[in-house]
C-alpha cells in the first residue's frame, strides 16, 4: 500500500495475520539523527493494554530496523536510503474468522474487497486496524523531525458517542495559542488522552454501555499543530494544505469525516462572524479568532492548525447483524467472533497524529532550505 505524497514515499506491507507487517520509507535525507522516542510513544499509545474499549489481542509491537538507519551516539542516523522497519505478528488467530470467509461484515471493507479481489482476507487483511502500527512507525519518524523544527503535533479525544469533552472549539485559548508543552506531555502519556481528564468518566461510560450490549461506539479526535509560520506550507487549489492533510488522515481506517477550524459550523455563520480579524500580538500579525483553523488559501497563516476527525463505531461487533453468504447468494444472520475494539477512538489518536505529521513532513521536504536544515539536525 503506497502513499501518494510528493517527496515522502511510503510502502506499508503485510496483513493482519501475516507473519509480519512493516513500512518502507523513501525521501528522508541522509544525516538526520533520530532517537525514535516518538515512534515508541505512538506505538505504545496505539497498542491494546486490555482496556474495556480495546481488543483483547495483545501484540508486542517491537519495531525491528531492517535498513536505512544506522546506530549513532543519539540513537540512529538516516543513511539516505530506504528506511525499512517491520513488526512481527505474534498473536494471530485466523480460526476466529472462519465463519466470515464468505460472509462480509456490515460496514467493513469485506464486501468491497471481495468485489475487487474475490476474497475476504483473514482478520481484515490489509484493511485491518492492525496496519496502523507500521503507519505509526512512519508517523513517529516524521513527528520527531518536525519537533526538531519546533513544529508540535498533539491529538486528543473530544467526543465518545454522545459524551463530549473540552475542545478547541469550546476553549478559545487552545484555538488561538495551541496546547502548552505540559498539557501535550500529559496527553501523550495517557491511554485515554483528553484536554481535561475530568471529561473521561462520561465517555468511558458510553463505551461500557455499548460493550455490554455487544455493540460499539465512535467519536471525535481533534488535532492541534503549533509552530507553523505564515506562508511556510501549502498553496492554492490542488496543492492546498487542507487537502494534503485530509488525504493522509483518510488513510486511517474508520475515519469518515474531517473538518478544519470551525468547519461545518461556518455554514451557519455570517461573514462578519466567520471572518478572523487581523491583530498585532507579541509584535507579529495574528488573528483575533481562528475559525479558519490556521489555513487560508490552502497556506499556513501562522495560527495554530486545528482539525477534527470523525471516527465511526467499530464495524466488528458481537451483536447479531444481517448479511449475505456470497458463496450461496443467500441472506443470513452474522455473529462475529474474534477480538475487537468496543471503541477504536482512543487508539486512533496516535494514528491521527501520524497522518498529520506525514503530510506536514512531505510539505517541508519541498522546501530546499528545509531539506538542508533537516540534514544539519
Amino acid at each position: 500500500m503506497k502513499s501518494d505524497f510528493k517527496f515522502l514515499k511510503l510502502d506499508i506491507y503485510g496483513e493482519s495475520h501475516t507473519p509480519e507487517i512493516g513500512v518502507r520509507i523513501d525521501g528522508i535525507p541522509s544525516g538526520v539523527e533520530l532517537s525514535l522516542d516518538c515512534v515508541n510513544n505512538l506505538l505504545e499509545r496505539r497498542r491494546s493494554h486490555g482496556e474495556v474499549w480495546a481488543t483483547p489481542r495483545k501484540e508486542g509491537d517491537e519495531p525491528v530496523i531492517l535498513a536505512g538507519l544506522e546506530r549513532c551516539d543519539r540513537g540512529y542516523v538516516t543513511t539516505g536510503g530506504t528506511i525499512d522497519v517491520c513488526i512481527k505478528n505474534t498473536n494471530v488467530r485466523p480460526k476466529d474468522y472462519a465463519n466470515i470467509s464468505t460472509v462480509p461484515r456490515p460496514s467493513h471493507a469485506d464486501f468491497a474487497a471481495y468485489a475487487k479481489e474475490g476474497r475476504i482476507a483473514s482478520g481484515g487483511g490489509r484493511f485491518s486496524g492492525r496496519m496502523t502500527a507500521p503507519f505509526c512507525i512512519a508517523g513517529g519518524i516524521a513527528q520527531e523531525i518536525l519537533s526538531s523544527l519546533d513544529i508540535q503535533i498533539c491529538a486528543y479525544i473530544s467526543q465518545i458517542g454522545e459524551a463530549t469533552g473540552k475542545s478547541y472549539k469550546t476553549d478559545k485559548s487552545v484555538s488561538l495559542f495551541g496546547l502548552d508543552r505540559a498539557t501535550q506531555d500529559r496527553i501523550k502519556s495517557s491511554g485515554f488522552p483528553l484536554i481535561d481528564d475530568s471529561d473521561g468518566d462520561a465517555m468511558k461510560q458510553q463505551i461500557l454501555l455499548a460493550s455490554r450490549e455487544g455493540d460499539s461506539v465512535g467519536g471525535v479526535v481533534e488535532c492541534v499543530v503549533s509552530g507553523l509560520e505564515a506562508g511556510l506550507l501549502g498553496d492554492a487549489l490542488f496543492c492546498g494544505l487542507e487537502g494534503k492533510i485530509a488525504s493522509a488522515v483518510y488513510a486511517v481506517p474508520a475515519v469518515k469525516g474531517v473538518e478544519f477550524g470551525s468547519g461545518f459550523d461556518l455554514a451557519g455563520m455570517r461573514g462578519s462572524t466567520a471572518n478572523d480579524s487581523f491583530v498585532i500580538r507579541d509584535g507579529r500579525v495574528a488573528t483575533a479568532t481562528n475559525n479558519s483553523g490556521g489555513i487560508n488559501g490552502g497556506i499556513s497563516n501562522g495560527m495554530p492548525l486545528t482539525l477534527r476527525v470523525a471516527i465511526k463505531p467499530t464495524p466488528s461487533i458481537s451483536k447479531a447483524q444481517r448479511s449475505v453468504d456470497l458463496s450461496t447468494m443467500t441472506e443470513c444472520e452474522l455473529k462475529i467472533k474474534g477480538r475487537h475494539d468496543a471503541c477504536i477512538v482512543p487508539r486512533a489518536v496516535p494514528c491521527i497524529e501520524s497522518a498529520v505529521a506525514l503530510a506536514l513532513l512531505d510539505e517541508c521536504l519541498q522546501i530546499r532550505d528545509g531539506i538542508q536544515l533537516f540534514a544539519k539536525q
